[in-house]
C-alpha cells in the first residue's frame, strides 16, 4: 500500500523544486487559530531542508464538520499540538483551495470553474490517490515521501499514538500494531474532548 502511493505521488527522495516555484497558500486565518503553529506547505517543505522533520497535512473543506471537529478537539488539544509543533512541520491544506500548488515539479490547480460546487483542487485529489474524505490526515517523511494517509475525525486519545508512531519514525522499525501494544498514553480519557 504504501508503495503503491509513493509511486503515484512520483515523489523522489530528494527535492528539486526551486525556492520560485514552490507557492505560497495558506487557510484563512480563522482556520489556523488553535495551539498549533500551522505552516504553509511552501513554509513547511523551506523549513524541512534546513532542519528535517516529517510534514503532517491536514486536507480539510471550509464545509466539514468534522473538520472543524478535529481542528477543535484534536488539535486543540494542548498535548497534540505541543507534539505536532515540535515533531512535524503541520500544514493545512483546504482542499478547495484556488491557489497553485507547485511540487516536484509538477504545478497542481484548482482546474473547476469558479462557481462549481466542492470544486477539488488537483493536489488534494494527487495525495489523497482520489479518495477524497475529509478530514484526511497526510504524513511525509523527511524527504517528503507520503508514508500514510488517514481519513476521518480521530478524538485527541485516537490520534497521539498514530502521531507519535510516525513522529518517532517507529513505523520505520515496527509494524503499527506492534507499537500500539507497548505505547503508553499521556492523554486521559478526561482529556479527550
Amino acid at each position: 500500500m504504501f508503495k503503491k502511493a509513493l509511486i503515484v505521488l512520483c515523489i523522489a527522495t530528494m527535492i528539486a523544486v526551486a525556492e520560485g516555484f514552490i507557492n505560497y497558500f495558506q487557510a484563512p486565518a480563522d482556520e489556523l487559530k488553535g495551539p498549533v503553529h500551522w505552516y504553509t506547505f511552501h513554509d513547511a517543505v523551506e523549513m524541512q531542508k534546513k532542519q528535517p522533520k516529517p510534514i503532517m497535512v491536514d486536507v480539510y473543506t471550509s464545509w466539514c464538520g468534522p473538520c472543524k471537529m478535529m481542528s477543535a478537539n484534536t488539535f486543540g488539544n494542548e498535548l497534540i499540538a505541543n507534539y505536532l509543533n515540535t515533531n512535524f512541520y503541520p500544514v493545512k491544506f483546504n482542499a478547495e483551495t484556488r491557489d497553485s500548488v507547485a511540487f516536484n515539479g509538477v504545478v497542481f490547480k484548482n482546474k473547476n470553474p469558479e462557481g462549481t460546487a466542492r470544486p477539488v483542487h488537483d493536489f488534494a485529489v494527487s495525495i489523497l490517490d482520489s479518495k477524497l474524505m475529509y478530514p484526511s490526515i497526510v504524513f511525509l517523511d523527511e524527504h517528503i515521501q507520503r508514508i500514510q494517509v488517514l481519513q476521518g475525525y480521530l478524538k485527541p486519545d485516537q490520534f497521539e499514538p498514530i502521531m507519535k508512531y510516525f513522529g518517532s519514525s517507529q513505523y520505520k522499525n515496527q509494524k503499527y500494531e506492534d507499537f500500539q501494544k507497548t505505547f503508553v498514553p499521556e492523554i486521559k480519557l478526561s482529556d479527550n474532548h
